[in-house]
């Protein structure tokens, strides 16, 4: 009797992906990008909600553009300052842009 071994192509190719390093993610972050490129190098869409406590999704609005997450917040933070609104980490969001697609929300941990 003759034992065949049968690896799926599918989990042949995962293995290989994962030892060469190109399924390095940001577990921190929990997304499929690179921390560094999630911290400091992603273009982001900044997002605001304005009367956060009114939970109104009406409220929300794009306020600019940002790289890396850092500037995401100042830029949050400065939109609050300007309009008077209250600013807290609840209040803004990161959208992370590539090729001109939204993918992953994120805010600066």
């Amino acid at each position: 009797m003759k034992l065949v071994s049968t690896i799926s192509p599918l989990a042949l190719l995962w293995a290989a992906l994962t030892s060469c390093g190109a399924a390095s993610g940001c577990e921190e972050y929990a997304s499929d990008y690179s921390c560094s490129y999630v911290v400091d190098e992603a273009e982001y869409e900044v997002w605001f909600w304005r009367n956060l406590s009114d939970d109104n999704p009406a409220d929300e609005m794009l306020i600019g553009r940002a790289v890396g997450l850092n500037m995401c917040r100042g830029n949050a933070q400065a939109f609050a300052a300007a309009t008077g609104e209250q600013f807290n980490d609840r209040a803004y969001i990161c959208v992370l842009m590539d090729d001109g697609r939204r993918k992953e929300k994120h805010r600066l941990l």
